[in-house]
């Protein structure tokens, strides 16, 4: 047998010896060799998308108008979003925080103020008044923020207020923040143009708890 009788696969190789079968180069798949990355990128990005919803979730306000009881008081409650609308800036209070303050039906918003110019941190308030006494009022408050969620952690005499009691709570906002949201009732006034049963001031307050140092 000749060399040229050989077959391809046996034909004697550099070193003069005959070499044993070589299989074929075996072709591979960009296409496949892409596969595990681009399974990697699509669990990463899975992962920081649900990371970002769940950190920081934005919650719409809820605006409805219609009165509800709170156990704990014979006061009817309503959402304060629409009092509340002339303090609320570009997001801030968050929306979880925002429907989680309700005020007594028949309430009317007299004022509203910025306390927060000389600061980073939020910090606004409301005046309200409303046709009944001081005493209801302060268990109204202490009832609601406790069935809204509210920390109620101080009850008692407000600072530089005459008669004025605060109902103060915490919550931990959406945006990251705890905030504290404070109910001051004044005293009831009665005589020339007040109903019988007397009308009452209260403040609305809420304000952002700075990080700690």
């Amino acid at each position: 047998m000749t060399l040229h009788e050989v077959p391809a696969a046996e034909r004697m190789d550099n070193g003069g010896s005959i070499g044993s079968v070589v299989p074929p180069p075996r072709a591979y798949s960009l296409r496949a060799a892409m596969i595990v990355p681009g399974l990697g990128v699509l669990i990463l990005a899975v992962f920081i998308g649900a990371g970002l919803l769940t950190s920081n979730p934005v919650q719409q306000t809820n605006s409805g108008t219609t009165a509800h009881a709170v156990s704990g008081t014979t006061i009817a409650a309503v959402r304060a979003v629409s009092a509340l609308s002339v303090i609320t800036v570009n997001g801030q209070p968050p929306g979880n925080i925002v429907n989680s303050v309700s005020i007594p039906t028949g309430s009317r918003r007299m004022t509203h103020e910025n306390n927060s110019a000389a600061t980073t941190q939020y910090d606004a308030q409301i005046g309200l008044l409303v046709n009944d006494t001081q005493g209801p009022l302060i268990t109204f408050f202490k009832a609601v923020m406790k069935a809204q969620g509210w920390h109620v952690f101080a009850v008692g005499p407000a600072a530089h207020s005459p008669g004025t009691i605060e109902v103060l709570g915490k919550k931990a906002g959406s945006d990251g923040f705890y905030w504290e949201f404070g109910a001051l009732i004044a005293p009831t006034s009665f005589g020339a143009g007040a109903p019988p049963t007397g009308h009452t001031q209260f403040t609305v307050r809420l304000f952002q708890v700075p990080d700690p140092a």
